[in-house]
């Protein structure tokens, strides 16, 4: 099963390119000036690309399935839609309320969205199934607020949530009710004011590779997982600030557990850092059945844990009482890579798997495959030897660019062929393949490769001095 672990992390909906798509055209020089002008008009399937504008007032409601809600492929990367809400917000919930199944949104950045119940969000999610990749939202009551939908899988990545909250402890920068996987990774979540920096009640969390830091602001938990479930937090970034309400970097099951599912929850090769006078990295409850933390280090004033579970490996873990003692290279900027010297190098342990009872994610190894970048990149890990969420390297050997959104593979998974997509348009040029482990497995030409030669797993398409992320599923 090893071999499914990240496959499992990359949703149908990405999978889908429909012959008979529409694309319709947004900005300011185009027919249609701003997103709503196409909201009640797309069908299922079809794109909108938005030019690289600021709509000011503009908001939308989405009710078609599989839509591909796309800054401008051809603009220039890293640019972004910015929507400002301007006091307007849909059905009084959202800058965006998505209805529709099976939807995509990238490149869009979604700002200071606020409602009298004080719970206005950037995206409201009220369809089944989405994804958000490299999205950015700011100054909203919540950033991201997703219903109750048992049958749905939101995934969150590549993305940007800054200063979130009505300060009111209630609003959160993303905040996920009860669905059926809530998959977070790449992500910077930061600065929100008295909430969490990330928040959900799914049967099954994989939260992976993020920074989630207080800072200066005044949140809450850096994660809060209220009603447990299967939860997995692997290779993330914490860290609690001076001024932050609540001493708990990560709650668990502390509103009461779900029944309906196995409530374990798996912590692996995180990195925390507390400048709060007093704070604990883990308040659990005492219906956890099992707690396994492994390979985490911690630096500041830090209780470790608060609560028992039923069954625990907390053995391998580092502390310190300053992050100077850490070995961090800087941590000031909150670089809390390791230097040559650290403490934590060398003294990781095989971390094991987690086991789950949700389908797609019966079984997923803790030992990290890959790193978070800042701002919302990810580069590969070349080992699993040193503590923490970095492996200490001088030089790394591969691409370390985060895949870009210029840069497409379709369909992701894959299974036998794929096609190359740059900038929106089809690319025929050279594609290097590279594994997690930094080898070379395969050179070809686009659009359309073959790739029955590649075993099961994850991959790293480089093209040029750009990447993009692989899963190849047999």
């Amino acid at each position: 099963m090893k071999h499914l672990v990240l496959a499992a992390l990359i949703l149908s909906a990405l999978c889908v390119w429909p012959a008979h798509a529409e694309v319709w055209r947004v900005g300011p020089t185009q027919q249609y000036k701003v997103p709503s002008a196409v909201a009640s008009l797309v069908k299922d399937g079809d794109e909108v690309w938005i030019d690289p504008a600021e709509y000011v007032g503009d908001v939308a409601i989405w009710r078609a399935n599989n839509l591909k809600l796309y800054r401008t492929p051809t603009a220039q990367d890293g640019s972004f839609a910015v929507l400002r809400a301007d006091g307007k917000a849909a059905e009084a919930k959202a800058i965006w309320v998505i209805k529709g199944n099976d939807c995509v949104v990238a490149g869009i950045d979604f700002r200071e969205c606020a409602v009298p119940d004080r719970n206005g969000a950037g995206i409201r999610v009220e369809g089944t199934n989405i994804t958000v990749t490299r999205c950015a939202f700011r100054q909203n009551q919540d950033g991201i607020l997703a219903g109750n939908n048992l049958n749905s899988t939101i995934m969150v990545e590549y993305s940007e949530f800054d200063r979130s909250g009505a300060g009111d402890g209630l609003s959160h920068a993303i905040y996920i009710n009860h669905v059926k996987a809530f998959i977070f990774r790449f992500n910077y979540s930061h600065g929100t004011l008295v909430g969490h920096e990330c928040k959900s009640r799914a049967h099954f969390n994989y939260i992976a590779y993020n920074r989630l830091s207080n800072e200066n602001g005044t949140g809450s938990r850096n994660l809060d997982l209220p009603n447990g479930g299967t939860s997995v937090v692997i290779g993330n970034v914490f860290h609690k600030g001076a001024n932050a309400e609540n001493g708990n970097v990560i709650g668990y099951g502390l509103e009461g557990m779900s029944d309906t599912v196995d409530n374990s929850l798996y912590i692996s090769h995180n990195t925390v850092v507390s400048d709060r006078g007093l704070a604990t990295f883990l308040r659990i409850d005492p219906k956890t059945k099992l707690l396994k933390a492994v390979n985490n280090i911690l630096a500041g004033r830090l209780e470790f844990v608060i609560g028992t579970a039923a069954a625990a490996d907390t053995l391998n873990n580092l502390r310190f009482t300053n992050a100077t003692q850490a070995g961090f290279v800087n941590p000031v900027v909150y670089d809390y890579s390791l230097l040559e010297s650290s403490p934590a190098r060398n003294k990781a342990v095989d971390p094991g798997v987690a086991t789950s009872t949700v389908p797609n994610y019966l079984e997923l190894p803790l030992s990290p495959v890959l790193e978070y970048v800042h701002p919302c990149l990810d580069r590969i890990r070349l080992g699993q030897a040193d503590m923490g969420a970095y492996e200490f390297q001088k030089l790394t050997g591969v691409d370390e660019k985060s895949s870009s959104l210029s840069l497409q593979v379709l369909p992701n998974p894959a299974f036998e062929t794929l096609s190359i997509l740059r900038n929106g348009l089809r690319f025929a040029g050279e594609a290097r393949f590279v594994s997690l482990a930094g080898e070379t497995v395969l050179i070809t030409q686009g659009p359309d490769v073959h790739i029955a030669s590649l075993p099961s797993g994850m991959y790293r398409m480089i093209v040029g001095d750009q990447s993009a992320a692989l899963v190849v599923l047999r």
